[in-house]
């Protein structure tokens, strides 16, 4: 990938984000539209909407800042880092009312066919689509205590799995649930949220 950052400035960055990803021939990540008019240009390939202390490759710093921090303000993450000529990805991280979700996949690295990563990215974007329309269901419904977020990791360099994080709760132990088939286990999940088949409790400050 060639990038080159744009100068600083005071417009959203949202446009060019979205070009960056058209060069790629990828989708656009569902960014919601209030976090995408705040976009910024932070590095070479990628766009924060808050200042960052790491780059999008350190997966696990953005892992344990959202566990370690319960009070995390709304922030998105998008676009393309790495290091080496193997070691790149494309990242979505989202954090906000109900969720925090880190998506690392594997991009622009010289060993990687094209193909079939993109499909997989667009396939887990579109999903991720589903999951937030699932969440906003659920929270309408006051499913969704104050507080808890989904937190979900996909990664192919690092942890993948999800788990509902409790502000109130210590996230160490908190158990995370398998990787192996989660997307399908995450609309479910929320399914029975919405229909009252699973209910969900945060515990109690102490």
């Amino acid at each position: 990938m060639n990038t080159s950052a744009n100068e600083p400035g005071n417009g959203s960055a949202s446009p060019t984000a979205q070009a960056m990803f058209e060069r790629e021939h990828l989708p656009f990540p569902p960014v919601p539209a209030h976090l995408a008019a705040s976009l910024q240009q932070q590095g070479p390939g990628w766009f924060a909407t808050r200042p960052l202390s790491s780059t999008p490759y350190d997966f696990d710093h953005f892992l344990a800042e959202v566990e370690a921090q319960p009070g995390l303000p709304d922030y998105a993450v998008v676009g393309f880092d790495g290091h080496g000529i193997n070691s790149w990805a494309v990242h979505f991280y989202l954090v906000g009312k109900g969720i925090a979700l880190f998506i690392q996949l594997p991009w622009g690295g010289v060993y990687l066919e094209p193909e079939p990563a993109r499909a997989e990215i667009a396939e887990l974007f579109e999903w991720v689509e589903t999951l937030q329309s699932r969440l906003r269901l659920a929270e309408s419904a006051g499913k969704i205590p104050d507080g808890m977020r989904l937190q979900v990791a996909a990664s192919r360099f690092g942890h993948a799995g999800w788990r509902w994080l409790d502000a109130a709760s210590d996230a160490a132990a908190t158990r995370w649930n398998s990787s192996a088939g989660m997307k399908a286990a995450m609309l479910q999940e929320l399914d029975d949220v919405i229909g009252g088949r699973r209910v969900l409790t945060t515990a109690h400050p102490r």
